[in-house]
């Protein structure tokens, strides 16, 4: 009996103990082409970790570049808007100056025009007289440059 027993519990615990070993072989194997396949998704994975870390300095320089000309435009900007608000002023000033100086002109020539509309008057009037009649003809022939007036 002992002998049955021993062929009814032993052979199917055996094959049993043999089905779990090559489950364990399988699964260490199973495991181990998935801890290659882990090591490469990791160095994968770190290849484009250091890329995208690499892109990100990058980022950040072209930021900062960016950064540094926004400062100097802006710069350049404040001083352009103040040379120019500078030469607004100097175009208020010249046009003020020269607006004085037409109304100055004008005033210089209406007192020239009412100086020699008096100066031809009175030559107009001496030139009837006889004796400046002559004293023009004796001028103009020591001096011809003077003949016509």
């Amino acid at each position: 009996m002992n002998a049955l027993l021993a062929k009814l519990t032993v052979k199917p615990l055996l094959c049993s103990i043999v089905a779990l070993l090559l489950l364990v072989v399988v699964l260490a194997v199973c495991w181990g082409v998935d801890a290659r396949t882990s090591t490469a998704d990791l160095t994968t994975a770190q290849a484009a970790a250091d890329v995208a870390t690499t892109q990100m300095q990058s980022a950040r320089a072209r930021v900062q570049e960016l950064t540094d000309a926004n400062v100097g435009w802006r710069r350049t900007a404040g001083v352009l808007q103040a040379e120019l608000k500078a030469a607004q002023e100097q175009v208020v000033t010249i046009r003020k100056q020269s607006e004085a100086a037409i109304v100055a002109a004008q005033a210089r020539e209406r007192d020239a025009n009412q100086v020699l509309e008096t100066f031809m008057a009175r030559y107009a009037e001496q030139v009837k007289a006889a004796a400046c009649a002559q004293a023009l003809t004796n001028v103009e022939a020591v001096c011809p440059a003077f003949r016509g007036y």
